[in-house]
């Protein structure tokens, strides 16, 4: 196990570079630090030798690798290879079976013309292990070295693919105190729908009985988080886009990082329902960590969960016999729904 680190030498980089060198030594795992060598960009630097620019770009990524080495006292590889960026820093974290992939949230180059959103986006949404989009590397290193416990806001629904992000996020406690705020957006009309409550309802917030109904749930389906640092629940009403409240909701509780799950969608898939993750790197102010789905072959398959079951009856005891089989499918808060057909014949009355 490794932990893979991209570079392009900017002080954003070098910060990035560093907060994985942290992270490497208190894991006591190799760093192996890459820098994708761009031939097209090489071709137009004036007409410069493209094994000049190699050679030049080697040398700064050894000197790097050295400054890593002395500064947290690990075995790191400096690795320079041509291709695209996102592409190349995928496939070798993938080769090496990396458990986790660092890049900076800024880098030295350009948006790229023809390629939507930035590197660290890209890497996000192909990426099998988990990514940390460094922005405050000093923050990051601080903690490693024990100065400071490191504040993480999870942002969670209910599913499978948000608990491997909250046990991801519980898993840092082994390098050093993290305290962890689990948080779930709910949109008001929707939970008070569900839970059966009729009108008149709040549309702007929860009601007290409901919301600490969502937070009981929450904590029951979070389960135990071990290791040091506090934990804590909040459960937020909200409208619209849920990556605008987390990222409020964590600059509010001066988090160091944002972790979120990935469900990795593409194409119209992405945008009609949309990506948490993408919002959340675009808007952040903090770093973020994005934990991947993980749909793998031999990977954990993921079981089905039912909030709203519909039970048609006539009454009969066949019928009736799917009753208590539509209570056991869902979860506590879940809904039953019970549904008879009453038939009107041709010329009734009403």
């Amino acid at each position: 196990m490794t932990i893979v680190c991209g570079t392009d030498f900017s002080d954003n980089a070098v910060l990035a570079a560093r907060a994985a060198g942290a992270i490497a030594m208190r894991l006591a795992v190799p760093l192996t630090l890459v820098h994708v060598m761009d031939k097209r960009e090489a071709a137009h630097r004036g007409g410069a030798r493209h094994d000049a620019v190699d050679d030049s770009l080697r040398a700064r990524l050894c000197a790097q690798a050295e400054e890593l080495r002395a500064r947290f006292g690990i075995d790191v590889e400096p690795l320079a290879v041509p291709g695209v960026a996102d592409e190349q820093l995928v496939a070798l974290a993938g080769s090496v079976a990396a458990r986790l992939l660092v890049v900076a949230a800024l880098g030295a180059r350009p948006q790229q013309h023809g390629r939507l959103g930035s590197m660290a986006e890209r890497v996000v949404q192909s990426s099998p292990m988990p990514v940390l989009v460094v922005r405050d590397g000093a923050r990051f290193e601080a903690w490693a070295r024990g100065a400071q416990p490191l504040r993480v806001l999870v942002g969670v629904e209910l599913t499978t693919t948000a608990q491997r992000a909250l046990r991801w996020a519980s898993a840092l406690r082994v390098i050093g105190p993290c305290d962890l705020l689990v948080t779930q957006v709910a949109w008001p009309p929707g939970e008070h729908l569900r839970l059966g409550l009729r009108a008149p309802m709040p549309l702007d917030h929860l009601l007290p009985d409901l919301e600490q109904v969502l937070r009981r749930d929450l904590e029951a389906w979070a389960g135990v988080l071990p290791g040091p640092g506090e934990t804590s629940f909040l459960v937020q009403s909200g409208w619209g886009r849920v990556d605008a409240h987390l990222t409020q909701l964590a600059a509010e509780a001066q988090a160091d990082l944002l972790v979120v799950g990935t469900h990795q969608r593409a194409g119209m898939a992405r945008l009609w329902q949309g990506s948490v993750s993408r919002g959340v790197l675009h808007a952040a102010a903090m770093s973020v960590a994005c934990v991947p789905r993980g749909d793998a072959v031999g990977d954990e398959q993921e079981i089905p969960t039912f909030q709203r079951v519909l039970v048609p009856t006539d009454f009969s005891p066949l019928a009736n016999r799917a009753i208590p089989v539509a209570y056991g499918l869902v979860p506590r808060g879940g809904v039953v729904h019970l549904l008879h057909v009453v038939t009107r014949h041709p010329g009734a009355d009403g």
